[in-house]
């Protein structure tokens, strides 16, 4: 692993530091960045909320993966990151050795009223509940909201003090996600068959249908992409399973250059 360095995006809510669990059971010869994106975590933005955006974040992944290095460029994304990440694989290919993404989940991908209808479908049990926290309850309820909306009634509650504090620390970027941003890049399957880099897509047999359809279609379109199925698993195994998602990168990382 000493020729490599990883970048580990988190998603949204998160930060870097949420990343250690899972950084501690990577090779100890791997060079790990968890880098927090802007508008993300405790820190006073330096930006207007109204810039949130993926061009944004993309730009922000492009600079970090320029910054002078022997080594070669891997991301690892989960859920909000996975769009910068494919929006740098289509403006900035020659950053990135190879990609994993954790269930990317939005509608711009897909193709057919059928995968649309099945998106809909389930977006419309799982957003209304966290829209609804942030409006009658504020940053900290749809932060909750959106736990439990992704990873099952409870899966808040069920962390530990110190790893919820870790996400609420992010609260006040939730309206920014939530309309007060900017739309998400409009990525289109079109798109993802122009992509070149070797991507592997991570999928929960125990996730949302909105995230089902979404990495689906985005390992479909991408001719170098792989689609692994992770049995038992929701969208929050990161944070749920972080042994089990930490043998996911070293496996991709073994193997991502031999396809």
């Amino acid at each position: 692993m000493k020729n490599k360095r990883v970048f580990l995006l988190h998603g949204a809510p998160g930060h870097g530091d949420i990343w250690k669990p899972i950084v501690d059971m990577l090779p100890a010869d791997l060079e790990v960045v968890c880098p927090t994106l802007e508008w993300f975590g405790p820190k006073t933005w330096q930006r207007p909320g109204e810039l949130f955006s993926s061009e944004a974040h993309c730009e922000q992944l492009a600079e970090l993966l320029n910054e002078k290095s022997h080594k070669d460029n891997y991301v690892a994304a989960w859920s909000y990151s996975t769009h910068p990440t494919l929006l740098c694989l289509l403006n900035h290919p020659e950053l990135v050795k190879a990609a994993f993404l954790y269930e990317p989940g939005l509608s711009t991908y897909l193709e057919s009223a059928e995968e649309l209808d099945a998106f809909q479908h389930s977006a419309a049990r799982a957003f209304p509940p966290i829209i609804e926290a942030l409006h009658e309850h504020g940053n900290a309820a749809a932060v909750k909201a959106l736990f439990d909306s992704s990873g099952g009634e409870g899966c808040f509650e069920a962390m530990s003090a110190k790893r919820q504090a870790l996400y609420q620390q992010s609260a006040q970027m939730m309206p920014l996600l939530l309309g007060g941003g900017q739309p998400p890049a409009n990525i289109k399957s079109s798109d993802l068959k122009k992509i070149t880099t070797p991507v592997t897509v991570g999928l929960g047999s125990k996730s949302e249908g909105h995230f089902d359809v979404a990495s689906k279609r985005v390992a479909a379109s991408i001719p170098s992409a792989c689609l692994q199925l992770q049995d038992g698993c929701d969208h929050m195994m990161p944070e749920k399973a972080p042994s089990h998602f930490a043998d996911m990168l070293k496996n991709w990382l073994n193997t991502a250059n031999l396809r």
